[in-house]
Parts: structure tokens; sequence; C-alpha cells
């Protein structure tokens, strides 16, 4: 069976985020990546006999969720942080964003304070095709809350885990214009497919 394999990202330099935090921030991406494979492996074993196995199959498939969207989260939010200091490039993302909020500054205000909301968990911006309109989300598990379907265009990681080494709990504002300040918009351009 094929296994999934942890990405590496070259993330030196970010502005707000020290090497010893994303270190230690990869490194927990990394188990995410182990127990999803440990996982996979498990429950493979167990649907040998799925109807004797049942109670801890069910188990293993509500964890493989946490585990599975706790390493693609992570990806996405690793893979879009350079700290090349970019504003918002223009392109399709900014102009969808002009044109629905207002402002580019109108929708960077409401998913900051998205990002502010008491809790642990992340914010994401998702693009509806079918729609064609993005929309802000706060999801607290991994494995709960997803919008079916939608890309994903940002990841936005506010479990404590992503700052605590530079930044305090009641820091998480800091945390968060750190954040921003490292963001690849062309990655984040190409993560959006008007088709």
């Amino acid at each position: 069976m094929n296994k999934y394999e942890e990405q590496k990202f070259n993330l030196v330099n970010l502005k707000g985020l020290s090497e010893k935090q994303v270190t230690e921030h990869i490194k927990l991406y990394g188990g995410y990546v182990k127990n999803t494979n440990n996982l996979t492996d498990k429950m493979a074993e167990l649907k040998i006999n799925s109807e004797a196995n049942a109670l801890a199959l069910s188990e293993l498939t509500r964890r493989f969720g946490f585990e599975w969207n706790g390493m693609r989260l992570h990806e996405l939010y690793f893979d879009c942080l350079d700290g090349a200091g970019q504003t918002a490039e223009e392109g399709n993302l900014k102009m969808m964003i002009e044109a629905q909020y207002g402002s580019f500054d109108n929708w960077l205000h409401e998913f900051k304070s998205v990002g502010l909301m008491r809790g642990i968990g992340w914010v994401i911006l998702y693009y509806d095709p079918i729609v064609k309109r993005l929309q802000n989300v706060w999801i607290a598990d991994h494995e709960v809350g997803h919008l079916a379907s939608l890309p994903i265009i940002l990841a936005m990681d506010v479990w404590e885990h992503a700052y605590l080494l530079d930044y305090l709990p009641s820091q998480r504002k800091e945390y968060i214009e750190a954040f921003f300040q490292n963001l690849n918009w062309r990655k984040l351009n190409e993560r959006l497919h008007l088709g």
C-alpha cells in the first residue's frame, strides 16, 4: 500500500516566526503523517474481519479524519509561507476578494478577526466554484466543520502549537500579523481555480 510522505519545507528567515518555532511545528506535522500511515495500516488489518472489528474500525476511522486533515492542513499552511514579505499581488484572488468584500482590507480584517476568536483551530479561506464565492470559516478540530468539496485557498493554524514558542496565548494577534508577513500570494493565486 502506498504511504503518505512527509513533505519538506525550506522555511528560513520567516519574519516573526523563529527557526525553533517552525522546526517544532514541522515535527508536529511529521507526527500527523506518521499517524496517518499507522492508522491506514491498522485499518487495513481490521478490515479483513470488519464485522468482528466494527467498533475498533469506527474509532480508527474517526481518528483517521483528524490525523489526515491535520496532515493536509499543515501542508497547505507551510506551503504558502516563504518569508518574502509580499503584499497581495494583483491576480484573480485579489480581484475576487475586492469584488466580494468591497476591498482587500475588509476581507483581511474579517479573516484576522476569525483568527482571534477564542479557542483553538484553523481559519480557512475556501472557494466555492459552484457559486464562485470565497468563504472565511473557523474549523475547531481537523475533522469537524469543513465545507464539503470546497477547495482550500488559505489555511492559517491558530492552535497554540503554531506560535507558543514565539508568542504567548494572549499574543495571538501578533502571531497572525507575522503569519501574513510571510505569505506567498503567488501560491495562493495558484490554488484558486476559477473553472
